[in-house]
């Protein structure tokens, strides 16, 4: 399932929930376990990522500030990788970087042309992650 998706026919950037995680024996989930997929004719790769509902609830507000134009960086703990979105970056169109920050240090920037009703179809995607996994 699908929480991000910033991709166009050529190139793009994917944060896919793979699976709930739990600690104990409640109903709720204590975490999600993801992955970051970017995939390009130049770059390809993929990271392990391990989502909150702390998370989710920056990348809701984060999606307001998208709304505005303005760029965003989303898990900037330091604990996972991170992910910075520039809505109108210089080569013309969206930029989306994902920075392995824990582990290689490596940075991989993507530019990606996205349709205008973007930001509404990534409410969608968390609204139905929340719905088919509640996080305490």
């Amino acid at each position: 399932m699908e929480l991000i998706n910033l991709s166009d026919e050529e190139q793009g950037v994917v944060v896919r929930i793979l699976r709930g995680g739990k600690f104990g024996e409640q109903p709720e989930y204590d975490f999600l376990e993801a992955e970051i997929i970017v995939s390009s004719h130049f770059a390809q790769g993929r990271l392990d990522l391990s989502i909150s509902g702390y998370d989710l609830e920056v990348w809701r507000a984060l999606l307001v500030s998208l709304s505005s134009g303005r760029s965003v960086t989303w898990l900037e703990s330091g604990r996972s990788p991170r992910l910075i979105v520039n809505p109108e970056g210089d080569s013309g169109c969206a930029e989306i970087s994902v920075y392995d920050a824990p582990v290689s240090q490596i940075e991989v920037t993507v530019p990606v042309s996205i349709d205008a009703n973007w930001i509404s179809r990534h409410r969608s995607k968390l609204d139905a992650i929340e719905r088919e996994f509640p996080l305490i």
